[in-house]
């Protein structure tokens, strides 16, 4: 491509209309808020510049957050964010192609001053320097300094020692500490975003009871279910669905699993939980019976209930989320129940997982504006019970459940 053909690029990127071009583009006074947030943080802990990193669809929420472009399919995507000055993308494409952009009006590319590509790919190992050697020059002029990594737990090895070497005066920190709490944090425009989420789930939901039917093969119901999702614009995300016949327990399981045949009688797990095309998380899960539910089945609901509320009630700004994670345990333990021994309540925004992960080894308290999903999720007398509610945590507590979906095992 010659220079002439660069320059066209540029300008049809630059003047095409944000409306025709993004799909629910983060407004720019929420980007603004973020970063203003962000190097505050850094300037308090004298950080100079984040490298941020994600590569994986549904844990990619830090390269979201601050760039507003989401990772996708194991392509590293990475951002080089100054304390004052606008970031550096390194991304998939031509190789050692350094194109500058306007920080302020590329609507495509808000608060990006450069995009540098590279042909790597992580199934081809020779090419796993390219990246690295593209994040090296665009720090090194901050260089040397205290340098902070965000997504350290997708940051390869190989990167990490080739950015050491490459910058041996450079101190290497994890930026986590800093950006988790303000991550967690909904502004009002994640509020409204995410409760546009939670509107396309509840619809989702609804399509999957519509489908199930003895007969049909669960890769079915999850077939409508994700029609239902991308009809309303969802990009990605998880839908998970279990059955059995009556006494064994219907576990919600991934999509290579869900070739079973509904019969009338079956118990079921269903699990809808993708994201809105802005990149929000939440989620919503419920027991369900082909037929009607016995007796059993519906005391043991109650029981899930009363242990989905004991932690709701909980979820107060300043709580401590390993305190509430070791009520909920002496609670089932005292019932006769099975111990929580992965996950029963976390925060959810870019991540479909994000901090606070409300369990034993998480510093993090709960505060005023996060997001939550609790879901209690354990097998008992041959039943697998699957309760999962979205709450917001607001100045004296957790909202109701914001799907408005009922609390009951339901019947098809």
């Amino acid at each position: 491509m010659t220079t002439t053909e660069d320059e066209r690029m540029s300008h049809t990127v630059q003047h095409t209309p944000w409306s025709e071009r993004v799909r629910m583009p983060t407004p720019k006074r929420e980007l603004d808020r973020r970063w203003a947030a962000v190097r505050t943080a850094m300037a308090s802990e004298g950080i100079e510049v984040l490298i941020v990193h994600n590569h994986v669809d549904n844990l990619g929420g830090y390269v979201k957050y601050l760039g507003d472009i989401a990772s996708s399919g194991g392509y590293p995507l990475t951002f080089v964010f100054p304390l004052e000055d606008a970031m550096t993308m390194v991304a998939h494409g031509p190789h050692g192609r350094a194109r500058d952009v306007s920080p302020t009006a590329d609507p495509l590319f808000y608060g990006i001053k450069q995009i540098v590509g590279t042909w790597s790919f992580a199934s081809a190992s020779y090419t796993a320097q390219y990246d690295p050697e593209a994040i090296a020059k665009a720090v090194k002029p901050y260089a040397p300094a205290r340098i902070g990594i965000l997504g350290m737990a997708q940051f390869p090895h190989l990167w990490m020692t080739y950015l050491q070497e490459a910058l041996p005066k450079a101190e290497f920190v994890d930026a986590s500490y800093l950006v988790d709490p303000i991550k967690a944090v909904k502004s009002e425009d994640e509020q409204r975003a995410i409760r546009a989420t939670i509107e396309m789930q509840k619809a989702a939901f609804e399509a999957g009871l519509d489908a199930i039917e003895p007969g049909r093969r669960e890769w079915e119901v999850i077939a409508a279910i994700a029609a239902a999702t991308r009809d309303r614009g969802s990009v990605g995300g998880v839908l998970m669905i279990g059955s059995a016949p009556p006494g064994h327990p219907g576990m919600i399981d991934m999509p290579r699993h869900h070739n079973r045949v509904l019969q009338a009688g079956d118990q079921m797990t269903l699990l809808v939980e993708p994201s809105s095309v802005d990149g929000y998380f939440a989620e919503i899960g419920r027991t369900i019976v082909i037929g009607s539910a016995n007796d059993a089945l519906l005391e043991e609901h109650e029981f899930a209930l009363a242990a989905y509320q004991r932690t709701v009630n909980h979820l107060r700004p300043g709580a401590s989320s390993s305190a509430i994670f070791s009520d909920y345990n002496a609670f089932m333990e005292e019932h006769g129940r099975p111990p929580e021994q992965r996950l029963h309540a976390h925060g959810q925004g870019y991540d479909i997982v994000e901090r606070p992960l409300i369990r034993s080894d998480e510093p993090m308290l709960i505060e005023q504006g996060m997001f939550l999903a609790v879901h209690p999720f354990y097998v008992h007398g041959g039943a697998a019970l699957l309760l999962c509610d979205y709450v917001l945590i607001g100045s004296d507590g957790a909202s109701a459940p914001l799907h408005g979906v009922e609390q009951k095992v339901f019947e098809v």
